[in-house]
């Protein structure tokens, strides 16, 4: 080692390590960690001066000395930090080769630190110099005595293997944190496509459910309007006995009998053209605090002593405009599942409140906006299980016993909503079930109601009335005839719209149609043509079920549902006889209206 010392202070040497120093410092030479001013050199010379000697000339290029004492912290001082190790042959021979060579193994799979290993040429290693370098891994070898270009070349060399080292390690970090972002990002977009694909599929389950019920609507619209046409020739027939037959009580209580049923009829295919939609709506305005209290007592007779019912309603709800018939039916039918669900009794709320939608609390309404009032229904009972629920709107679906139900009475909430603007949504868990109709708010406005009719003044309006009944099922078109007969009126039949048209209509008074009828055209069509060709001639259009109700907006004309009754008619016929006139519309009580549902509810009680 004193060759060395001497080499190494010849001016040559120091020049040279300058140099290096230089160009180890320049910038793009060293890493975020590892660089010159954090890495040191471990040097294990346990022998002599050689320690000291090698401190010097690791000083001389500008890289700090960690000397070693033992073996064991030799062994130690090889770890992330460590730029190079030097070591002479006598601390190779006093550290166990396996045991560094375990040491080495342990380093991170970016590490191989660089060893410069001195030894003379005749040195003898324990195993033999070349297995022990060879378990060592990355050893230069470098024999005594030295010279100074070689000690000099070696350490630069082992300083760029570990420099690249550095490199590879701070890339892997990189790589490690670019991974992470990416797999960050990936399960945001994975989480917002699992949103998105969540909220594709209930849109799509609406839109399935939406089109499923649209075809059961149409299925029961189409198999009500056949019904109703039995319904009126019964309806029909029977008042006309009745009128024919006045002076003979004995046929009241079966005419009475089959009145009933057949109003029980035409309340079953007027539940099923609501929920099909296909009805036109006797729409008023309604302000619902004056109206909710006078249902509740409907209601109350309906649920029976065991179970209470609470009334809430905010100081001001909106007014809506709606059929309110339509409502006292859609909220008799649900005080009636109430009932049914809480045999023992219970309480029940009426609620009605404003709501802006969209809003965060109510989901189920998430496809509308604006200003709506909700009308909700809600009890005590066992609910519903979830495949119950989503059912509960189909039409004859029901989990009542034989006999105990139609099916029909939350479909008719719901149809009746839903035609009115609106929607209905349903909330069931084991603490009980809450049913809301949401109607959208429609203004002040309101509607005139009619003058009741006299006997004097129906006989004086319809004595000598010539009408036209546009009727394509004959019998039907017989209890028309003989209703307006009754009625002291002059009767001529048309079997189409084309054949009414082609009449002589000049010597018509008041035009009594059906809407679905075959031909190139329907009623309505034909009325609108009328009201062209014919603006003063008064229509009255009849249907128990109508494709699109949304058509008679704007036609100057009254409507009757079926089956009619000639309370119905004669309102209608003096309705529309007004209009042309310019007189007072007049009305009697219409059989199938509210109080006669309320009869009902109380004779069935």
């Amino acid at each position: 080692m004193a060759a060395i010392a001497m080499k190494c202070a010849s001016s040559g040497w120091s020049k040279t390590a300058s140099r290096w120093a230089i160009a180890s410092t320049m910038p793009g030479r060293t890493m975020q960690r590892g660089s010159l001013t954090d890495m040191h050199v471990v040097v294990y010379a346990p022998v002599g001066r050689d320690a000291d000697v090698l401190g010097t000339m690791l000083a001389a290029v500008h890289l700090e000395a960690v000397v070693c004492t033992s073996a064991a912290q030799f062994s130690a001082a090889l770890d992330d930090n460590a730029l190079l190790a030097i070591v002479t042959e006598e601390g190779l021979m006093r550290c166990p080769a396996d045991q560094l060579a375990a040491q080495l193994r342990s380093q991170p799979l970016w590490s191989n630190i660089p060893i410069i290993a001195l030894a003379n040429a005749d040195a003898v290693l324990v195993g033999g110099a070349a297995g022990v370098l060879e378990k060592l891994g990355n050893v230069t070898l470098i024999a005594r005595p030295l010279r100074r270009d070689g000690l000099l070349l070696a350490l630069m060399s082992a300083h760029r293997t570990r420099l690249l080292q550095f490199q590879v390690r701070d890339q892997l970090v990189q790589l490690s944190q670019h991974a992470a972002e990416l797999e960050r990002r990936v399960d945001e977009r994975t989480a917002a496509l699992a949103h998105e694909v969540r909220e594709r599929r209930q849109v799509e389950a609406t839109l399935t459910e939406a089109r499923r019920l649209e075809s059961l609507g149409r299925l029961t619209g189409g198999v009500a309007h056949d019904f109703n046409n039995l319904l009126q020739v019964i309806s029909g027939a029977t008042q006309v006995i009745r009128m024919l037959g006045r002076d003979q009580p004995q046929l009241q209580k079966p005419l009475d009998s089959i009145a009933r049923v057949t109003d029980q009829g035409a309340r079953l295919t007027q539940q099923l053209l609501t929920f099909a939609r296909r009805q036109p709506m006797q729409v008023t305005a309604v302000q619902l605090d004056e109206h909710v209290h006078a249902v509740a007592q409907l209601l109350r007779h309906s649920l029976g002593k065991r179970i209470t019912l609470s009334i809430d309603i905010p100081a001001t709800p909106w007014p809506v405009e709606t059929d309110l018939a339509l409502l006292e039916m859609a909220l008799l039918n649900l005080a009636i599942n109430a009932r049914d669900a809480m045999p023992h009794g219970g309480n029940v709320v009426l609620s009605v409140r404003n709501i802006d939608l969209p809003a965060a609390d109510l989901p189920e309404l998430s496809a509308l906006r604006g200003q709506f009032v909700e009308v909700a229904l809600r009890d005590e009972g066992t609910g519903m299980p979830e495949a119950v629920a989503r059912q509960a709107f189909e039409p004859f679906f029901t989990t009542k016993p034989l006999g105990k139900g139609t099916g029909l009475g939350l479909s008719q909430v719901y149809g009746y909503a839903q035609q009115s603007g609106g929607t209905a949504y349903l909330r069931s868990s084991p603490a009980g079930t809450l049913v809301a109709i949401v109607l959208p708010h429609r203004g002040e406005s309101r509607l005139a109601q009619a003058a009741p009719a006299t006997d004097e003044q129906e006989n004086d309006l319809f004595a000598g009335l010539r009408v036209l009944c546009v009727e394509d099922d004959a019998l039907v078109a017989e209890v028309a005839v003989a209703l307006f007969s009754a009625l002291g009126c002059t009767v001529c039949c048309a079997g189409n719209a084309e054949e009414a048209l082609q009449s002589n209509l000049d010597v018509i008074d008041l035009v009594f149609s059906d809407v679905r009828m075959p031909g190139a055209f329907d009623g309505i069509e034909m009325a609108h043509r009328l009201a062209r060709s014919h603006p003063r001639l008064p229509v009255v259009l009849a249907s128990g079920f109508i494709g699109e109700p949304d058509r008679l907006a704007g036609l100057a004309s009254e409507f009757v549902r079926k089956p009619y009754t000639t309370e119905m008619v004669v309102t209608a016929a003096s309705a529309a006889l007004a209009r042309v006139r310019g007189g007072a519309a007049m009305s009697l009580p219409a059989m199938g209206s509210t109080a006669d549902i309320r009869s009902a509810q109380r004779k069935e009680g």
